[in-house]
């Protein structure tokens, strides 16, 4: 979640002063995050196969919490595309489905 507030308002935080309305308003609004900790957190994430490992690396591996819009010509098989994710979204992980 992103958001945009000017200084006067921020100034009505409690603990936020003049001074601190930078950095420290910011961390107040946004948890900080790591690196170590983002990547540790995107480890954990589950992943879709396409059943194409080409086609995985070239979708970044099919993270759940991510949208990605499929687009392509007349008969270009989008649709059977997603046909096939709906199968393997039905079947268990240790059938390397979903």
């Amino acid at each position: 979640m992103c958001c945009i507030l000017p200084s006067k308002e921020l100034l009505l935080i409690k603990g936020i002063s003049d001074a601190k309305v930078g950095i420290e308003a910011a961390t107040k609004l946004v948890p900080f995050t790591s690196a170590s900790q983002l990547h540790a957190q995107r480890q954990e994430i589950i992943r879709i196969t396409s059943g194409s490992r080409e086609l995985d690396k070239v979708l970044e591996g099919g993270s759940i919490q991510s949208i990605t819009e499929l687009y392509g010509g007349f008969r270009s098989g989008k649709t059977q595309f997603c046909h096939n994710l709906w199968v393997i979204c039905q079947l268990r992980l240790d059938q390397e489905g979903w």
